[in-house]
């Protein structure tokens, strides 16, 4: 009996989730109803990604407000820290969407709570249209966050400074495969 309890407690822990809390992206250049579009965003993509549980954010209200917790404007490290070992999470995602000219620019954190450190991070940026990173740009950075390979589909579609690495080393490798195929022949 004790084995099968072991096995159990074993097997559960090895599939189990960190948890993850999401807050308010910090606004420079684009309106607070924008950026409240694009964190939600940004939690279901981690959600569909699956590699960590995400704390729903009528959970982080109920548990803030029974502690009596103001988190509005909580944007700093320190306040996400402290956010985030109130929830209990392990880890907080914290961020800045901004605007300059015609280019919006994401960059975000995965923060560790126990040690205050960036755990990962992930960026995007787009010309012209906040379009893009909604439908792009919030999915590249969850899966960065996630540290999980960009989908091609995403890395096409994407106009992330990965998609645009990707892109210079599969026209490299062309190049280089070419070089070679005719370095070959006059060899």
């Amino acid at each position: 009996m004790l084995r099968i309890f072991l096995f159990i407690l074993l097997t559960t822990s090895l599939f189990a989730r960190e948890y993850i809390a999401i807050i308010d992206f910090e606004v420079i250049g684009i309106s607070n109803d924008e950026a409240r579009v694009l964190t939600q965003r940004l939690t279901s993509e981690m959600i569909n990604i699956g590699v960590y549980q995400v704390l729903e954010r009528s959970e982080m209200k109920r548990l803030l407000d029974e502690q009596k917790f103001q988190y509005s404007g909580c944007v700093d490290l320190n306040c996400a820290v402290e956010l985030g070992k109130m929830l209990g999470a392990k880890y907080m995602v914290v961020g800045t969407i901004s605007k300059v000219g015609r280019t919006f620019t994401v960059d975000s954190r995965l923060i560790y709570v126990e040690s205050s450190e960036a755990y990962t991070s992930g960026q995007y940026t787009s010309d012209g249209s906040i379009d893009n990173v909604v439908k792009y740009g919030m999915a590249s950075i969850a899966y960065q966050l996630s540290e999980e390979d960009i989908p091609p589909e995403l890395l096409n579609q994407s106009e992330s400074f990965f998609s645009k690495i990707y892109k210079q080393r599969k026209i490299i490798g062309i190049v280089s495969f070419v070089l070679w195929l005719a370095w070959g022949l006059t060899g």
